[in-house]
C-alpha cells in the first residue's frame, strides 16, 4: 500500500516543486540531486542521490567494496599485520610479491 504524502505540479519549463512539508519530512534541502527510477511495475521513485566524483567511482566498484570489507574483518578478527617504519612495511610489501 502506497501513502500519498503530496501532489508536485510541473511548470513550463519541466520544473516540479516538491511541497514544503514533504521536503521537511524528508530531509530535503536546497541542493539535493534525486535519481529519477522506474521499477519492473512502471512506478516512478524519486530516490535522494549523492554523486561520486570522477577520480573517486574505483572506491565505489563492487572489486574494492569486497577488498575493504575483506580488510576492515581482518582488523575485527585481529589478523591484520601492522608494521613501525619505512623499512619494515618495505619487507613486508616484498614478502607478499609471488616469486
Amino acid at each position: 500500500m502506497t501513502e500519498l504524502l503530496g501532489i508536485a505540479t510541473m511548470d513550463s519549463k519541466g520544473r516540479a516543486a516538491i511541497p514544503q512539508h514533504v521536503r521537511r519530512e524528508l530531509g530535503l534541502n536546497e541542493g539535493v540531486q534525486l535519481r529519477i527510477e522506474r521499477d519492473s511495475d512502471g512506478r516512478i521513485e524519486l530516490v535522494p542521490a549523492e554523486l561520486i566524483p570522477r577520480d573517486q567511482l574505483y572506491f565505489h566498484a563492487p572489486e574494492m567494496r569486497a577488498r575493504i570489507a575483506r580488510a576492515e574483518q581482518s582488523f575485527a578478527d585481529g589478523t591484520s599485520t601492522r608494521t613501525d617504519g619505512e623499512a619494515e612495511t618495505q619487507a613486508l610489501l616484498d614478502s607478499l610479491k609471488a616469486p
